[in-house]
C-alpha cells in the first residue's frame, strides 16, 4: 500500500510540474500551439527562408570552379524564377529585425578573391544588377600584377556592388590552429581573424563587417573570438537555408560545384 501511494505522489509531482513548465515557459505560443509547431511551420515558408549560394573561381581549375556561361545561366534562372538577389548586409538586418520578405530572395556570395573576380564576375553582376559579397583573404591580394587581384581592383569591386569581406590573412584551417594553446599560434589565430580585418579596413577605406571561415571549418573558440574581434555575423559552408526568423549568429552557405546542374541549382531557390 505504502508504494502505492508513493508511485501516485510522484506522478503527481510530475504531472504538476509539466502543466508548471506548459504554462509558464516563453516557448508556448499564446494560441495554444507549441512553439516547435510555429518554427517547423517557419521552415515551410520561402519567405522566411533564405539561401546564401557559395562560389569560388570562373573558369579556373578543380570542382568549385565553373564556367562564365553556367553563371551567366545561373544569374538568367535566378531571374527567371522570380527570385531577388539581395544583399548579404540585407539577410542579416532581417535577422536582427524579422519579418518575411515581399517574395522569394537569395544573396551570391564567392570566397578567396581570384583575378575572375575582377575579369569576369564584376562585368556580370554589374549586367544583371545583382549585388554580391566578396570574401576575400589578404595574402592573396597583391599591391601590383597583371593575373591577380590588386588592392586596386579590390576597391572599384567594392565601390560597385561587390562588397568585400574578410576571409583570413592565409586561408589557414582556423579550428585545427585554434586546436594549439601555444604563444605563436594565438599570436596567428589573431593575425587570421583581426589583424586581416584592419588591413582590409584600411585599404579599402570602410568597415568590415563579416568573416567566411576558411574551408568552412570552426568551432566554439572561433566564434568567441569573432565576436571579440567585432564580426556582425560569421559564415560556414554547412548546408541549409538561413530562417530570418532564428538570429543565427554563424550562417549557412550553399556550396555550388562545377557538376550542379540547373535543375539542382533550382532545387535551391525553391
Amino acid at each position: 500500500m505504502k508504494s502505492t501511494v508513493r508511485i501516485l505522489i510522484i506522478l503527481a509531482a510530475a504531472l504538476a510540474a509539466s502543466a508548471a513548465i506548459y504554462f509558464w515557459t516563453p516557448e508556448i505560443i499564446f494560441s495554444g500551439r507549441p512553439a516547435w509547431q510555429e518554427k517547423r511551420k517557419e521552415v515551410r515558408s520561402r519567405l522566411l527562408s533564405i539561401p546564401i549560394l557559395l562560389y569560388h573561381n570562373i573558369d579556373g581549375k578543380g570542382v568549385f570552379s565553373i564556367d562564365s556561361d553556367v553563371l551567366a545561366s545561373h544569374f538568367n534562372l535566378f531571374r527567371d524564377a522570380g527570385v531577388r538577389v539581395i544583399p548579404l548586409s540585407e539577410l542579416v538586418a532581417r535577422l536582427e529585425n524579422p519579418r518575411a520578405f515581399d517574395g522569394k530572395s537569395a544573396v551570391i556570395t564567392f570566397d578567396d578573391g581570384f583575378y575572375s573576380m575582377h575579369s569576369k564576375l564584376f562585368p556580370l553582376a554589374r549586367d544583371y544588377g545583382y549585388p554580391v559579397t566578396l570574401f576575400a583573404y589578404t595574402d592573396f591580394i597583391y599591391r601590383n600584377g597583371k593575373s591577380v587581384m590588386t588592392w586596386d581592383m579590390l576597391r572599384e569591386l567594392d565601390k560597385n556592388g561587390i562588397d568585400v569581406q574578410c576571409h583570413s590573412i592565409s586561408h589557414i584551417d582556423l579550428a585545427e590552429l585554434s586546436q594549439n594553446d601555444d604563444p605563436e599560434s594565438r599570436k596567428k589565430l589573431y593575425d587570421e581573424l583581426y589583424l586581416s580585418k584592419r588591413i582590409i579596413e584600411i585599404q579599402l577605406g570602410k568597415k568590415v563587417d563579416f568573416f567566411a571561415f576558411p574551408y568552412g571549418r570552426y568551432n566554439l573558440k572561433l566564434i568567441d573570438l569573432c565576436m571579440l574581434a567585432g564580426y556582425r555575423r560569421v559564415f560556414s559552408t554547412d548546408y541549409g537555408s538561413n530562417i530570418i526568423t532564428r538570429d543565427n549568429y554563424s550562417l549557412s552557405r550553399q556550396h555550388i560545384k562545377r557538376g550542379f546542374t540547373l535543375q539542382f541549382i533550382e532545387r535551391f531557390l525553391k
